[in-house]
Parts: C-alpha cells; structure tokens; sequence
C-alpha cells in the first residue's frame, strides 16, 4: 500500500471514529425540557410530548413567546423518538387544540404530526434517541406545519 493509500485509510478510520463518537457523546441539552410549556401523556402512558422553549440570545422585553421550540416525541423507556422545530413558541397557542393521540400517532392540531413507532428492541431505541439528539443539535428536524407553509 502506498502512502496515499495510507493516509486515505487513516483519514477513513478516523473520520469513522469521529463519527462514532458523536453518535455516543450526543448531548441531550435543551431537549431535557426542564419547564415544559406543554406536558401529556397517552393515555395508555406509553409517549409523553413535551413541547420545550430554546433560549434566544437577543429578545425585546416580552419577547419570550418569540423564541424558537421544540416539540419532542418520548416512549416508556424516556428515549426521543421524535422532534419537531417549532419557529415561535406563540404558534402552540395558535394551534387548533390539545394533542390527539391517535393509532400510529400523535397529532398537535395545526403544528405537528408524529408517528408513534415503538423501538425494535434496546439497542434500536439508544441508537435512534441518539441520532434524534444529533438531528436536533445540526438544526435537520422537520419544521412545523405553521412555519412550513410561511417558506413556501
């Protein structure tokens, strides 16, 4: 093998590396929701949604319901299994009423829809909670209904 060979190999196996250390050390941050300004669960209590405020660097006084969200999917077990960027924090009272937990998913009238799909088993649910995080932290979660049909 030559040296360009081995350095491709090296680049590869690092950037693999990398990879796989994200993947593991993938902070949950904001995603905790410390003060939910929504908070339900099924009611068979297998999901929770929790819809969560991200702080803004800059707001005008009372500004707050400015600020972006999330909304985020949880099963049994606490893991993500679906988020939602929410523009402003004000839409979740513009929505068209409380959640509806229906077969297969949940539905926040006018914002979000998300599937209710159980883990295949531990590993698929730390794997998917992860790559959930990741989505989150590099901004590729799907935008709300509300703020979709405004970039259209």
């Amino acid at each position: 093998m030559g040296r360009f060979g081995r350095r491709t190999r090296a680049l590869s196996i690092g950037l693999a590396t990398l990879a796989g250390l994200a993947l593991l050390m993938a902070p949950e941050g904001r995603l905790a929701c410390g003060e939910p300004w929504l908070d339900t669960t099924s009611p068979d209590r297998a999901w929770t949604l929790r819809v969560c405020r991200r702080p803004m660097l800059f707001a005008m006084p009372g500004g707050s319901r400015d600020a972006p969200g999330w909304i985020v999917l949880r099963d049994s077990e606490a893991a993500i299994r679906g988020i939602v960027h929410l523009d402003m924090m004000q839409l979740l009272g513009e929505a068209y009423g409380d959640p509806v937990w229906e077969s297969g998913q949940v539905v926040l009238p006018g914002l979000a829809a998300l599937p209710l799909a159980h883990a295949a088993g531990p590993v698929s649910r730390w794997l998917a909670d992860r790559v959930w995080r990741l989505r989150a932290l590099t901004g590729l979660v799907p935008s709300d209904e509300i703020s979709a049909q405004w970039a259209r």
